[in-house]
């Protein structure tokens, strides 16, 4: 790893000993400061100007997006630590920024500063960031999700999204203004993160929005999305999909 600097934003005394150890058997990591206050670490941070911090997600007086809002531009990569809020933890995983969960191990906390690291000079950070603030503010679930191709990164609302389909370790989505973008991550990166908001493994190689559902075909095991896209249905899926479908639709 190349010469970086840190701050620690941290209001848990062990959590702190505990991330400071890790960080001294670093020679290339130099730790600029530490606070247990948002208004006073981001006075510091913004005098310091450290490469990466590393930020718990709820402090005393405040969070760490109450934290990020104190900042015009965020020139710094962060790691995020948080120990509860299941909707914090999918806010993390819709805006495709990483986050340590508490209590995390050593081996944890070494592969985010190697990503972190790598990713020092990388730019479109602050289009993560924003998302991140936006499906954080959404309590009952992010409402959008970041897609990164090779070249962009797409910034997306799920309601949008019709289908995901796998092509092996790729996974193309399809949106509503018939938009394609292909990621290459495989479709089961994706099938946990979005199942809780409304989408459906109907088949080995489908992920569907049942928001999109317009029909279902019982013999010839296929359902309809927006009266135009038929996608088959696996008979494994079968009851479950009919049973959604009959309660929920």
């Amino acid at each position: 790893m190349t010469d970086i600097s840190c701050f620690i934003v941290e209001d848990d005394p062990q959590a702190y000993e505990y991330a400071i150890n890790i960080l001294q058997q670093y020679e290339n990591i130099d730790v600029l400061g530490t606070s247990d206050s948002i208004h006073n670490a981001a006075d510091a941070i913004k005098k310091l100007q450290p490469d990466f911090i590393i930020l718990d997600v709820f402090l005393t007086d405040g969070n760490a997006f109450e934290f990020l809002a104190l900042f015009e531009t965020i020139s710094f990569k962060i790691i995020f630590t948080t120990s509860f809020a299941k909707y914090a933890v999918d806010a993390f995983k819709f805006s495709a920024l990483d986050y340590l969960l508490k209590p995390y191990d050593k081996q944890e906390m070494i592969n985010a500063l190697e990503k972190v690291s790598k990713d020092i000079h990388k730019e479109n950070y602050q289009i993560q960031l924003k998302t991140l603030l936006q499906n954080f503010s959404t309590k009952e679930g992010p409402k959008k999700i970041v897609l990164k191709t090779t070249e962009t990164i797409h910034i997306v609302n799920t309601e949008d999204i019709l289908y995901a389909k796998s092509d092996n370790n790729y996974t193309t989505f399809l949106l509503n203004n018939r938009k394609e973008i292909l990621i290459s991550k495989p479709l089961k990166a994706f099938d946990e993160k979005l199942t809780p908001y409304n989408f459906f493994r109907v088949h080995q190689s489908f992920l569907i929005n049942l928001s999109h559902v317009s029909s279902f075909n019982k013999r010839d095991e296929e359902v309809v999305l927006k009266e135009e896209y038929t996608i088959p249905v696996a008979q494994s899926r079968r009851k479950n999909l009919i049973e959604y479908i009959e309660n929920h639709l």
